[in-house]
C-alpha cells in the first residue's frame, strides 16, 4: 500500500537522523577529549538541530498514521525503534562536589564575576583531564549542553545555597561572594602546608 509506503520511508529517514545525532555526539566527545571546548560546543548546536528535525519527523509520522487510522483497514503498525543505545552504571560520572573547587577559581580568575559561557570554558579547562566518557556526552533531553555541564550547574546551585556564590547577581552571571573567596584562600593554604611526609624536612 502507498500509505505504508510512506510510513517505512518516515521510519528509514528517522533512523537515519538518529545515526547522524549518534555521530555527532561521538564528534563532540572527540573534541573535548582533545581539548577543543568551542569545536565541541558548535558540533552541539547541530546536534540540538538535528534533535530538533528528529522530532518533527516523529510528529509527521503520527499526523501521516492519524489519518488513515479511522479507515477499515484499521491503524498501521509503526515500526519499532529500540536502538540499545550506551548505558553507564550509577555513579560513573564525576561528582558534584569536585566541580566546587574549579568553578570558584575560575569565577575568580575572570575577576570575581563571570558568564555561564566564560565560566565553563575556564571549569573545562581546569578539568579536562579527570572528566570520563559519560561526562563528555550529550544530554539526550538537551543536547545542546554537556553531561558534565549539567553537572556543573548543579554544583553552582549548591555553591550558591552554601553563599559561596551570590544569590543576588543577575540572570547568567556568576559572582564569587567573601565567603567564597575565603574558601578558596583556605584550599590554597591546605596546599601550601607542609606535609609529615615531606622528605625535605
Amino acid at each position: 500500500m502507498r500509505e505504508k509506503d510512506v510510513t517505512e520511508r518516515f521510519d528509514n529517514l528517522i533512523d537515519e537522523l538518529e545515526t547522524i545525532f549518534d555521530n555527532l555526539n561521538e564528534e563532540g566527545a572527540r573534541f573535548l577529549k582533545k581539548g577543543e571546548y568551542e569545536k565541541a560546543k558548535a558540533v552541539m548546536g547541530k546536534v540540538r538541530e538535528i534533535k530538533k528535525i528528529r522530532d518533527e519527523a516523529e510528529n509527521l509520522q503520527v499526523k501521516w498514521e492519524g489519518v488513515f487510522q479511522e479507515t477499515s483497514r484499521g491503524p498501521l503498525k509503526r515500526k519499532r525503534r529500540d536502538k540499545k543505545r550506551k548505558t553507564f552504571p550509577r555513579g560513573v560520572k564525576t561528582p558534584e562536589k569536585d566541580f566546587a573547587i574549579p568553578i570558584m577559581e575560575a569565577v575568580e580568575e575572570l575577576g570575581g564575576a563571570g558568564s555561564v559561557k566564560e565560566v565553563l570554558k575556564k571549569v573545562f579547562d581546569k578539568m579536562g583531564k579527570r572528566l570520563n566518557d559519560y561526562d563528555l556526552k550529550a544530554i539526550p533531553s538537551h543536547p545542546e549542553r554537556f553531561r558534565w555541564e549539567n553537572t556543573a550547574m548543579w554544583c553552582r546551585q549548591r555553591l550558591v545555597e552554601d553563599g559561596l556564590l551570590s544569590s543576588e547577581a543577575k540572570r547568567g552571571l556568576w559572582v564569587l561572594t567573601e565567603k567564597g573567596k575565603n574558601r578558596l584562600e583556605k584550599e590554597r593554604k591546605k596546599k601550601e602546608a607542609p606535609s609529615l611526609f615531606d622528605e625535605n624536612k
